[in-house]
């Protein structure tokens, strides 16, 4: 599988975006790099891109507006948000702004690299839903239905499942999870979550999901890596 993308970096800072830009172009991604979101959509006539890197604190629109607009133009594009902002609340913002990662700065190398090799698994698995015959697994109520029958669900796993599947590029985070159980991070049994998602894992299989089916993200959360239809 080819993990290389196509990258819009939009960052005012001249160093760290050329720096930035040089890393990624080394290892044969294809970049383009912007200082200010005004310059987006003209980079974008030129050519698509897999994945933009936004930067928050940008001259005129801000990150956050624009990765809600690229969000709203392209739903499954991958949006990295980079920031000196590090708090939790700064965070939810922007995931609830669209973004499938949020990193605080500095970032290393390795761990953007990271993230956009996780990317790039996940638009693998959309490009390859054909691999389920009839398209993507169908999530309604407790009941998954795949290619290999119905499975049924408890009433923990359904609303794991139904989160994973409406989050951007599949991923939540454990704070998220652990919310969604009804507990916070501090309190919540982590042993506990991995059974579930063990658990969770085997029924996707047993409906009929073959390859990567939820991926833990090291000190972050977890990734559905398969499609998945939730239906109220």
């Amino acid at each position: 599988m080819s993990t290389h993308l196509s990258i819009v970096i939009v960052e005012d800072n001249d160093d760290l975006r050329e720096l930035t830009a040089d890393a990624l172009r080394a290892q044969g991604h294809q970049v383009c790099a912007l200082p200010c979101a005004e310059a987006v959509d003209d980079a974008l006539s030129a050519a698509p891109a897999d994945v933009f890197l936004i930067d928050l604190n940008l001259p005129g629109e801000d990150g956050l507006s624009l990765a809600r607009r690229i969000r709203n133009a392209q739903p499954l594009v991958g949006i990295i948000i980079i920031s000196a902002r590090a708090e939790l609340t700064d965070k939810v913002v922007g995931y609830d702004s669209g973004a499938d990662v949020y990193l605080p700065k500095p970032v290393p190398l390795e761990e953007l690299s990271a993230a956009l090799k996780s990317f790039a698994r996940r638009r693998q698995a959309q490009r390859i839903d054909s691999r389920l015959p009839g398209g993507p697994l169908r999530l309604e109520g407790q009941h998954l239905q795949g290619p290999s029958g119905s499975v049924k669900l408890t009433h923990a796993e359904e609303v794991l499942l139904t989160a994973f599947a409406r989050a951007p590029g599949g991923r939540l985070e454990s704070w998220q999870l652990a919310e969604l159980l009804g507990s916070d991070l501090e309190h919540f049994n982590k042993s506990s979550l991995e059974l579930r998602i063990v658990r969770l894992r085997k029924k996707l299989s047993q409906a009929g999901a073959t390859g990567p089916l939820i991926e833990s993200l090291r000190s972050v959360g977890y990734q559905l890596m398969v499609p998945v239809q939730a239906f109220v």
